[in-house]
């Protein structure tokens, strides 16, 4: 009788934490969704040609993930997640100009905290902004290196920036800059300029 109740304790325990476990896995994406990032209980994923994140029960639109018309065409081109936060790249792609915008959305609320373009646009009427790389971190900042150009311009200038809710702060900007390099760990970021190492607290 002993070795029966111990038997029966022991399924009752791992009936427990297979449902503990299911409750920990579990989405909030859609079934007919596809999921493209996970951190904790949120996720970015696309469902048809447009892009979510999301938390809990709350869903929130992020962009097209196809260019718009008309011009200038409209999408999103890159994105990044952590356990509350997404970031985005939104460009805007008219007749020789491409334009590039970042957002912080805090996918527990839906609001978008801040943006700001990814560099300073050059003077010229044939400009080029891109992102090469990009981060979020869990409290909330969106990190990222751009690179602007332009037609007659030797050659293009990088950026390495970090916006959250109250400001954009740029960190660097130069030549050598490699543009897909930048890296997160905690709180700090990284990046490669001049062959060498570089960081930054956030």
């Amino acid at each position: 009788m002993h070795l029966q109740r111990s038997a029966l304790a022991v399924v009752v325990a791992l009936l427990v934490l297979a449902a503990g476990a299911g409750a920990t896995s579990a989405s909030c994406v859609p079934a007919a969704a596809k999921t493209l990032r996970a951190s904790g209980a949120a996720r970015i994923y696309s469902q048809g040609s447009v892009l979510y994140g999301c938390l809990g029960t709350r869903r929130t639109r992020l962009g097209p993930l196809r260019g718009t018309v008309p011009f200038p065409a409209t999408r999103v081109t890159l994105y990044a997640l952590s356990d509350r936060y997404a970031g985005i790249d939104r460009v805007q792609m008219g007749v020789d100009t491409f334009n590039s915008a970042l957002s912080l959305v805090d996918l527990r609320t839906g609001a978008t905290l801040a943006t700001a373009p990814a560099a300073a646009p050059e003077p010229r009427p044939e400009s080029f902004i891109t992102v090469g790389s990009m981060v979020v971190d869990a409290s909330g900042t969106l990190a990222w290196i751009g690179q602007r150009s332009a037609i007659g311009v030797p050659a293009p200038t990088f950026e390495v920036h970090a916006l959250n809710a109250a400001r954009d702060r740029l960190l660097a900007a130069g030549a050598t800059i490699a543009a897909k390099s930048l890296t997160l760990r905690g709180e700090t970021i990284s990046w490669r300029e001049d062959g060498r190492t570089r960081s930054a607290t956030l």
